[in-house]
Parts: C-alpha cells; sequence; structure tokens
C-alpha cells in the first residue's frame, strides 16, 4: 500500500469519527420517519410534536425523546413561540460531514480503479 493510500485511509476514518454521532442518530427508522416530517414542514416554520406524533404513528413522549436525541446532535432545533416549541432541521453543517465523508469515499474508489 502506498502512503496516499494510507493517507486516504487515516481522513476517511476520521471522517466517519467525525459523522459517527449524526450516522447513529438518522440510522433509526423512527427519526428518518420524524426527519421526513419535518422536511416536510420545513417552509411552515416548523411543526409541533404533537403533530409530529400523529404523523408518525408514536406517542408524544417517544418522539420527544427522538427530538431530542437530534437536537443534542444538532440536526433539529427548536422554535419558540409563547409556550409553543416548534421543531425544524438545522443541520447544514451535519450533512456537509456527510456529504465530505461520502466524496472522500466516492474519491478513493475511484482513485483504486473500482467503480462507483
Amino acid at each position: 500500500m502506498s502512503n496516499k493510500h494510507d493517507e486516504q485511509i487515516m481522513k476517511i476514518k476520521k471522517e466517519f469519527q467525525d459523522t459517527s454521532e449524526i450516522l447513529n442518530a438518522i440510522c433509526d427508522e423512527n427519526r428518518q420517519k420524524i426527519l421526513l416530517v419535518l422536511l416536510d414542514n420545513c417552509t411552515k416554520g416548523g411543526i409541533r410534536v404533537e403533530d409530529i406524533a400523529k404523523r408518525v404513528n408514536l406517542s408524544r413522549p417517544a418522539v420527544s425523546h427522538h427530538l431530542k436525541l437530534l437536537k443534542d446532535r444538532n440536526i433539529v432545533s427548536i422554535r419558540k413561540e409563547g409556550t409553543k416549541n416548534f421543531y425544524h432541521i438545522t443541520g447544514s453543517k451535519q450533512i456537509l460531514k456527510l456529504k465530505t465523508l461520502i466524496s472522500s469515499i466516492e474519491e478513493f474508489i475511484k482513485e483504486e480503479g473500482k467503480d462507483i
């Protein structure tokens, strides 16, 4: 293996480490459903937990648990309006990290002479 090969592997390893919390957060099917609901409402200023729960067929506490995890990983944010909380996706930095990881993997595979 070449030095460049080893450097690329180490770079990809670091990018996996940098995205591990994001990947773990979005690998759950229920969180994926919640993210799809949030995406569907992204032009509406957010959506409340009760409304998300109805759309994904989960209890309010379950949705709140998933939203907290997504919020802790900077994928979702809250907009407060009085006593009401509206959730929306704000993970552009997280998406950029994922795109970087995918691009690095694509580049590595191309340089190794494999088709994508």
